[in-house]
């Protein structure tokens, strides 16, 4: 699954004025790294722990996910200082849809940054790369990133029980 073509990134960063979320860089990886090993973001994410060998290979991953359409893959960072403090990706089910997750970095959570993102991804994807509609989904137990769907306009479209027996709220936000 993907888009049919090339994800063309955004020109510059996406930004608000306190986050602005843009491409990765070399100088992200190290804080990347660091957060992908911490226990909350493992409970909640799927990915495992950067190890070395993903850490030398993470930019090229990239690359491709954007060259072959199946994904954008970005860091948040602060709007003032350019920090890196979160990661967000859109992955592609196809030329209309596409999934987003986000992460903010330990020290950065409770700042109100995951939603910033999510809206400036989400006004770019739904606007600039025309697509028809953004997904997110999130553990029914995950209550910060239920906040964050509701506070950026999705709407709730259905529980889905995996097969550990968790259950994922999944949202939708269609194109205006």
């Amino acid at each position: 699954m993907g888009r049919s073509g090339p994800i063309e990134p955004p020109s510059g960063p996406l930004t608000d004025g306190v986050v602005a979320v843009r491409l990765r860089r070399e100088s992200d990886l190290a804080a990347i790294a660091a957060a992908s090993h911490d226990p909350e973001s493992l409970r909640w994410l799927t990915d495992p722990p950067m190890d070395t060998e993903a850490r030398r290979t993470s930019l090229d991953r990239v690359a491709e996910a954007w060259r072959t359409g199946q994904a954008a893959p970005m860091v948040i960072a602060a709007a003032d200082s350019d920090e890196p403090v979160g990661i967000v990706n859109l992955q592609f089910r196809d030329d209309e849809v596409a999934t987003i997750a986000y992460s903010v970095f330990p020290t950065h959570r409770g700042q109100g940054i995951a939603p910033r993102a999510v809206e400036l991804v989400s006004d770019w994807a739904l606007g600039e790369l025309g697509l028809g509609q953004l997904i997110l989904e999130a553990d029914e137990g995950n209550a910060a990133s239920i906040r964050v769907a509701e506070k950026c306009g999705f709407e709730r479209t259905g529980t889905r029980v995996e097969d550990s027996g968790a259950k994922t709220v999944v949202f939708a936000r269609k194109a205006s």
